[in-house]
């Protein structure tokens, strides 16, 4: 039989809980300080070391794909229907 060791990792261990809707919108919020650039690389680097864990790590691409979706020009048809 094992002996519980203190100073040893287990041997599986726990899963990240869900994100609350608090943790979520100050990581948005945080996203939002850090600015999109250093977001990218954050995520792109190391994501767990910088951010946070896969969850985080959704949430940042998930974020960025919005960023880049505002920053796209808005076709000029499109523009002319929604003032109708």
């Amino acid at each position: 039989m094992r002996s519980m060791d203190p100073m040893k990792p287990p041997l599986n261990p726990p899963a990240n809980p869900p994100m609350t809707a608090t943790d979520r919108q100050r990581t948005l919020d945080y996203f939002e300080r850090l600015g999109r650039d250093k977001v990218r690389l954050y995520s792109a680097i190391d994501c767990d070391r910088y951010l946070g864990g896969w969850q985080v790590r959704e949430l940042a691409d998930q974020w960025l794909d919005e960023k880049a979706a505002e920053e796209r020009p808005v076709p000029l048809w499109r523009r002319i229907v929604r003032r109708r």
